[in-house]
């Protein structure tokens, strides 16, 4: 859809109410209107006062930022974009109080997630929508029946696709051709191509005579990171357990059993990092294994425990359960001869683990991954 056709459906719908959920009213303050603020030109895509049946006279005035297709990869940018717009305006003094929104013709699930979490509200065309500010709380999500999402991928970050993305986050600079891409993924090119096609939109990859690479490693990676959380929240298989034996001592016997039974295994988090690399102190020992972690519980002698568990053994989502940009695809060895995941997978797991994780996965950034921007 055009932004001139998509503007002018948004204006429709607010005006009628057809894209708005009950109790629920619009009224059109203006649109693309431009303001002078600090010696700078600012045009923002729409000014609308929502008005809640049970709050008639507690308006909510939106700036709104519209985007003809949005998605998890340009949505950072769109919403650093309206809440700059939002703060712009009211330090001029223009507007006292701007609640930021954005719009599109279809809103995925993901986007609606990440929204909420920054505080957005979101609308599309399909009657899509989320006011949730000053004690109103409105949240709906309609069927994308009419509009839909037009990318031959819906999703790039879920299921086999997301491995393309493992295997250009692994090799950064490194130019792909397509048939070479598939195949290190073991993916079919049809699918490879709808996959970089998307990276490339979104200006994080670029396409030249030699190949396809990326250009920007270290937001693709936060967003990976971001996106991968509901998936492994749900779909990790996780087995919580205490040991006696010196974490070394521990991490070797389960190398060797792992070895011995022909299992996969690949060190995480703390157990995975080389010294230099080390930004936060912890004692547990944490490993991917390609089976149901349970299994080897006889074999090191492990108690299943709830808390004060100091082992962590885990067999990935089945889309990521594989060498071939997989958790366990490009494994390193460390110095102290175990085998751990590579860096990109650590960041992911840093980023999942909560407590100091997040300040470790930023310091993998700098110090393993060695993206240059």
């Amino acid at each position: 859809m055009s932004e001139n056709k998509f503007l002018q459906s948004l204006r429709e719908g607010l005006e009628s109410g057809a894209i708005l959920p009950p109790g629920v009213q619009a009224r059109i303050v203006t649109m693309q209107p431009s303001f002078e603020v600090a010696d700078r030109h600012v045009q923002v895509d729409a000014i609308v006062d929502f008005i809640v049946k049970d709050l008639p006279d507690k308006p909510i005035k939106a700036v709104i930022e519209m985007k003809s297709r949005l998605t998890p990869l340009v949505l950072e940018g769109v919403i650093h974009q309206v809440l700059g717009y939002r703060n712009e305006l009211q330090k001029s003094g223009t507007f006292t109080d701007l609640y930021p929104m954005v719009a599109a013709p279809y809103i995925s699930d993901s986007v609606q997630r990440r929204c909420k979490e920054l505080g957005v509200g979101y609308i599309d065309l399909n009657g899509t929508f989320a006011l949730i500010c000053d004690g109103v709380y409105v949240d709906v999500v309609r069927p994308a029946t009419e509009f839909k999402n037009p990318q031959g991928v819906k999703n790039i970050f879920s299921s086999r696709s997301r491995r393309i993305i493992r295997v250009l986050l692994a090799n950064p600079y490194k130019p792909y051709r397509l048939e070479e891409l598939a195949s290190e993924a073991q993916l079919s090119t049809g699918q490879v191509f709808q996959v970089t096609r998307r990276l490339q939109e979104d200006g994080f990859l670029d396409r030249t005579h030699e190949g396809r690479a990326l250009t920007k490693p270290r937001k693709l990676l936060r967003l990976f990171a971001q996106e991968l959380k509901s998936d492994y929240a749900h779909n990790r298989s996780v087995f919580n357990a205490f040991s006696e034996t010196l974490p070394g001592q521990f991490a070797q016997s389960l190398g060797y059993a792992c070895e011995r039974k022909g299992i996969r295994c690949a060190f995480t988090l703390a157990s995975g990092l080389e010294p230099s690399e080390r930004n936060v102190r912890e004692d547990i020992t944490a490993a991917y294994v390609n089976v149901p972690p349970g299994t080897l519980r006889n074999d090191l002698k492990l108690e299943a425990v709830g808390k004060g568990a100091n082992v962590m053994l885990m067999m990935p989502p089945e889309s990521d359960n594989t060498d071939t940009g997989g958790v366990f695809y490009r494994p390193r060895k460390l110095t102290n001869g175990l085998t751990s995941v590579n860096p990109v997978q650590l960041y992911v797991d840093f980023t999942l683990h909560g407590s100091r994780g997040e300040e470790q996965a930023e310091f993998l950034i700098e110090h393993a991954l060695g993206f240059r921007e």
